[in-house]
Order: C-alpha cells, then sequence, then structure tokens
C-alpha cells in the first residue's frame, strides 16, 4: 500500500507523540519502535500481519513552531516556495478555504525528508503574537555566543548546575527547531519535561553526544 506524504507524517507524529499507531490499511495497532543509526536513524512500524512500514528520520520529526508558520505562509503568499527549517528541503503545500475566515486561505506544511508538519489556521487577526508585560530576562550567559567552540562554552560553565551545562551544549543559534529556544530546551531536560536528547539540529551529533553524557550522570538517562 502507497501512503501518501500527510499520511507518513501522520503515522510518525503518532508515534513521536506516544499515541497507538495504526496500520492505515486495516485500523489494527501496530508494533512501532525507533532504530538509532549514525547515518540514517528509521522509525519502523510492524503490523499484525507482517507489514512493514520504514520513515527516515535524520533529522527527526517536529512540529513547526507558529514562527515557522507565520515564515511559510508569508512564502506561500508571495508564490515563493517555503523550505523546511530543519533540512531545507522545500516544503509540499496545501491551500485551502480558511475555516474561520472563508475569505482567507489555511495552509498545510509537509517535508517529504523528515516529515515534519505544521498547519496555519487564518483568524482574520493580526499574525504578531499578542503582546506581553515586559518582563526583565536575566543577562544572558557569556557562553550564549554561537562563535564560541563547544569545547569553550563547556569549560566556562563547568561550575554551573545541570541545566546551565546542558545550555552551554547547545548551539546557542535559539533556532527554535527543538520547539524552544537553547535555554528552554535545557531546562526542559535538566527538569525531565523533555525526554528526548537529540533535538538540538544546528548543533548535530556532537552536542547530542555531550548533551546525552550530561543526562546519564545527572541520572535522566540510561
Amino acid at each position: 500500500m502507497k501512503l501518501s506524504l500527510r499520511e507518513r507524517s501522520r503515522l510518525v507524529s503518532d508515534f513521536w507523540s506516544q499515541k497507538p499507531v495504526l496500520d492505515p490499511e486495516t485500523g489494527e495497532p501496530m508494533r512501532a519502535f525507533y532504530v538509532e543509526r549514525t547515518f540514517m536513524p528509521q522509525v519502523v512500524m510492524v503490523s499484525p500481519r507482517g507489514r512493514m512500514y520504514r520513515f527516515d528520520q535524520k533529522p527527526k520529526q517536529i512540529r513547526y513552531s507558529r514562527g515557522h508558520l507565520r515564515a511559510m505562509v508569508r512564502d506561500a503568499q508571495e508564490r515563493e516556495n517555503p523550505v523546511c527549517p530543519q533540512d531545507f528541503e522545500p516544503l509540499a503545500v496545501t491551500r485551502m478555504p480558511a475555516i474561520h475566515v472563508p475569505q482567507e486561505w489555511d495552509y498545510a506544511f509537509t517535508c517529504p525528508k523528515c516529515l515534519s508538519y505544521g498547519i496555519w489556521l487564518e483568524t482574520g487577526k493580526d499574525d504578531e503574537e499578542p503582546a506581553k508585560p515586559a518582563v526583565k530576562k536575566a543577562e544572558a550567559p557569556a557562553f550564549h555566543d554561537e562563535t564560541i567552540p563547544l569545547a569553550r562554552r563547556m569549560e566556562m560553565a563547568r561550575d554551573g548546575d545541570l541545566k546551565l551545562k546542558l545550555f552551554a551544549a547547545m548551539a546557542q543559534t535559539d533556532c527554535t527547531a527543538c520547539g524552544y529556544d537553547c535555554e528552554g530546551y535545557a531546562a526542559a531536560l535538566a527538569s525531565g519535561k523533555e525526554k528526548d536528547p537529540n533535538l538540538c539540529v544546528p548543533g548535530m551529533e556532537e552536542t547530542a553526544k555531550i548533551v546525552k553524557d550530561l543526562l546519564k550522570a545527572g541520572g535522566l538517562l540510561t
């Protein structure tokens, strides 16, 4: 059975969301697992009848943030081809009449490579996020500079707690491809809220290795 891009993306999304993964042909629950390989990690799904589905996951699937979606919609409206912020692959774009504002358009975006996805629902309101009260933010650590080599950043954070060391291990680009900024991802890992140590796309394997080592030392990863 040949699956559409949207179907493949939905299956992988269900897997990463820890939802039941159902065989698209029979509706039966499938056994699904992640195979971590250096060059081509995959999500593998096996139906009760032995049918196997394989989905390449380097980089891993993400759900696009509102900021990413806003930029993608702008590109689509200007007839430019939006690309995935993870692997820069041209996205499959679906345009449909808006649910909330019929004279406008909603958009769905799917990456054919990593199967990342997102849906923009037009509300007729200002695109921008609602203004929030100004919150004084602590000054960023000195290592929060993507031009500083990773080894040097880790040296600068050596006396800090787990969160600070994890923060130093990130790529310092605040790209939000992981769903957070660099400090937010570090905080989520340190608190146990986030379990996946492989989400820092710009940091690649170098960052992932240090993050895993730090989590293991802190008893948060086996």
